[in-house]
Order: structure tokens, then sequence, then C-alpha cells
């Protein structure tokens, strides 16, 4: 059997590591001569002239710069002044050869040890390369002839190469490995919504959720556990982070596609989940923190369960009747009781500020009970009709005039909501189709059918009750 080393780096023995320039010379010195000799006696020949037989601090090995003053990966510099030309030549064309993306490619990701975020920006080209019907192994003449349409993501990637060769920033050899968070991380989804619970043994418990924006709701379902894990590490970084800095967080999912995929840095066939995980990226380098994933069973994830709440719960009024709500009542400035995906807008498309039940990273606050509402003003609020009394009695204490979406029933709290209504807008009649929409479990809008009318009620709190006038059925 004839076994080949194409090339081999050595360094310093790990206990001469902290030890002065002398002996940490003398240590990789006779690393050096034992390596060689047993090579010798094993039988193979060494290139001399291509050797390195001095240690240095520096060296350049298979085209990386491995900098052990500073413990790094780096880019040679020749290497930059070769590859930054063509990236912006390329960025200027419209068409690109086949042959001409696979070699630029290829060169990319042999800089992977010195650009830790590089992989991420490669997967476009990849996908570009794949749908063009050329295979890798298609004679190079067929390669040359073949031009691919330049699209955005192309330039947005070769943008972030051309960013990354001119900072050279490097890429550390030691990871945040060590050191371990404690806390129990675990995130999921479901068609329609998805949660992140955070638990500290000290306490505190956090809850991540929400209902998905329209533009994930028809993604694969990958994509939204990505989502996900992106939303619970934003809310770490947002809320925690003197207590992620330089950790590794151990985060359990359910899906095994997503594990992969941030495993080995993106795909090429899924480029949403490719963008997510980008998020995922320098949301880590933003934090200072490493995560790792770990594999659960979905009965074994402590997110699933809120994933699972009744969705009637998170019942939507169409934008349609919330603008006659407006023009008669409005302006509003404030949503009570929403997520992001949900939260009302005004006439110009942007999103009222809001609570959430969960953290949200878009929300002013968490759980509208928790809150100091005193100085609120242009309110408006839809809440789940099983607590309306408990919101009327805070909005009450807190003295908020208040627009709200209620249902024309009999119910305890009709006397209350009656002594403080100054006006009253139907806005549905019962089994109606058209004003209310709901998320089914696999994350498709449908109608919401009440068994009664629902109205719209302006309520004034900041005075005193007036006479009761009864609201009927």
């Amino acid at each position: 059997m004839l076994c080949w080393i194409d090339d081999m780096f050595g360094s310093t023995e790990q206990s001469f590591k902290d030890k002065e320039d002398e002996f940490q010379f003398q240590s990789a010195m006779r690393a050096l001569v034992v390596t060689s000799y047993v090579l010798f006696k094993a039988g193979y020949f060494v290139n001399v002239p291509k050797c390195c037989l001095i240690p240095e601090k520096v060296m350049t090995y298979l085209g990386i710069e491995c900098d052990s003053l500073h413990c790094k990966f780096l880019i040679p510099q020749e290497r930059i002044l070769k590859y930054l030309p063509i990236l912006q030549d390329l960025i200027s064309k419209q068409w690109v050869s086949f042959a001409d993306l696979e070699r630029i490619v290829g060169k990319l990701v042999s800089l992977e040890s010195a650009v830790p975020a590089g992989m991420w920006y490669t997967r476009e080209q990849y996908a570009v390369l794949r749908k063009s019907g050329i295979s890798p192994s298609s004679r190079k003449v067929v390669k040359e002839k073949k031009f691919l349409k330049v699209t955005p993501k192309l330039r947005e990637e070769w943008s972030m190469w051309i960013y990354f060769l001119t900072m050279n920033t490097g890429a550390p050899w030691k990871k945040y490995q060590n050191i371990y968070l404690g806390a129990d991380i675990a995130t999921d989804a479901s068609g329609r919504s998805y949660a992140g619970v955070i638990d500290f043994p000290d306490g505190p418990l956090e809850v991540v959720g929400g209902e998905f924006e329209d533009s994930l709701l028809q993604e694969d379902i990958q994509v939204k556990e990505g989502e996900a894990l992106r939303a619970t590490l934003q809310c770490l970084v947002d809320k925690f982070s003197s207590k992620i800095l330089g950790k590794t967080l151990i985060c359990k999912i359910d899906n095994q596609v997503l594990k992969a995929v941030l495993e080995r840095k993106g795909t090429s066939q899924n480029s949403s989940l490719n963008e997510i995980g980008k998020q995922i990226y320098w949301l880590q380098q933003m934090g200072q923190f490493y995560i790792s994933l770990q594999y659960v069973r979905s009965e074994d994830n402590v997110a699933d369960k809120f994933t699972r709440e009744a969705p009637g719960l998170e019942v939507s009024l169409s934008h349609h009747t919330f603008m006659k709500i407006w023009n008669s009542w409005g302006p509003f400035q404030w949503d009570l009781m929403a997520t992001s995906a949900n939260v009302k807008k005004d006439p110009q498309g942007k999103k009222l500020s809001f609570f959430s039940r969960y953290h949200d990273s878009q929300a002013a606050g968490v759980d509208l009970f928790a809150q100091q509402l005193h100085w609120l003003k242009q309110v408006y609020c839809f809440p789940p009709i099983p607590i309306v009394g408990m919101v009327l009695k805070y909005l009450e204490q807190q003295k908020v005039d208040c627009v709200m979406i209620i249902p024309s029933i009999n119910a305890p709290w009709v006397n209350l909501m009656s002594s403080y209504m100054t006006d009253l807008m139907v806005i549905s009649l019962p089994f109606d189709v058209r004003t209310f929409t709901v998320l089914n479990p696999s994350g498709k809008k449908i109608p919401k059918k009440f068994p009664h009318a629902m109205l719209a009620v302006k309520l004034q709190f900041s005075k005193p009750g007036s006479l009761l006038k009864y609201l009927h059925a």
C-alpha cells in the first residue's frame, strides 16, 4: 500500500505555550526534529526545498497565514490582491460564465478557515451553478460557453467577500467552547407560531413567542424552526448580553435538518433558511457567544406547548375594518395586545406600538397587566374574549381611554363597560366570514366566525363612570 502525506504543519508543545520565546522555539525545534526523523524512518521522502525547517511565529500553510502571535488564521496579502479585482469585475457584469463562477467560488471556499462567515456567502453561487443544468464533470469548453445571469443575491455574496478580504480580520484558533451557559434553552415552531424558552437556574424564566408574519407562513417547517431559534437568540442578546458573553449556549431543537444546515454553515437548497442562518451567525458574533445545537424529540421539547396554544386567542381584525374604526375614532398610537405579526398598522402601513404576551423584539413591553398605562394616548385593544373583563378592570384602574373590540353578549363585565362607553359601532354580524381571520395549525389564514355580533366601543376611563347604560345581545 502506498500512502502519501502531502502537507504537514506543526507547532510548539502545549506545555510550553505560555513560556518565553526561547523555550517555545526550542520546543518547536524538538517537535520538528522528531517528526522529520519518524517520517524518514517510516520511508517517506521530505521535499527539503519546500520545507520550512526553522520555526517561525507567522507562516503560510496551504494558502492560509497561520499567526501564532495573535492565534489567528489570516488571508495572505498576495491572495487578497489577486481575488479583489476578480470580484470587483464580476460585480460589474450582467452575465458570468459557468467556468468563471465555478473557479471563483472554489477559491473563496478555500479561505474558510480564515473567514468564519465565508461559507454562508457561497451558497447562492452554488445554487446558481446547480440550477444551470451543467454538470461539474462537463468538458471545459461547455462550461466556458454556458453563461448565467448575475442576480442581486450573487452581487450580495461577492460584495460581502470584498468586505471580508478588505478587512481580513482573520479567524481565532480558539472558540467559545469551554465555558457553558447554565441555562436550559429550547426552541420550537409549528405551522403558525414559534416559541423559545430560556430557563436560568436562579431565574428568570423567559418565554419568546408569537405568530409568524405573512412572509414566513408559506415557508418550510425548518425555516420556521430557524426563525424560532433566531428570535430566541435575539432575546438573549437584548436582555442577557452580560450572561452569555464568551459562553457556549446549548440550544435544544427538534428539527434535524436545521441542525445539519447550521452546523455546515448553510445550504444551497433553501435560500430562506440560509438567510436566517446568516442572521443567527451574526447574532453570535455580535453577542460574542457560541451555540451548540442538541437534538431532542418533540415530546421532550419544553417549548413545544407554547406553539400549540389555542389559535382562537390570536384572532385578527381585517385592515379594512380597522380603517373604518380609524376614520371614526382615530388616529391610534397603541395596540395594547398584539404580536409583531398581527399588530395593527396606520394608513401608511406603519405598525403601531404594542405590548405582547411573550417576549417580542419589536414590542414596547411584555404582558399588558405588568405595564403602567396612564400616560398612553390614542389606544386600541382587541383582547381575547375570555379575558375581556380583566382588561376592562385594568384599564379602569389605569384610567386609560381606549377603543376596544368586544363581543355583543351578556357577560358579567357588560355593566362595567357600559358605564364608560361613549360610542359604539357594529363591525360584524353573527357568523360573518370577512371581518376576522385566524391561523389554523398549518399556518393558513381562515375566517373566524363568531356566533354573535362583534362591536367596537369607545371607552372613556379618564373620567368617572356615568349612569349605567346596558348593552344587550
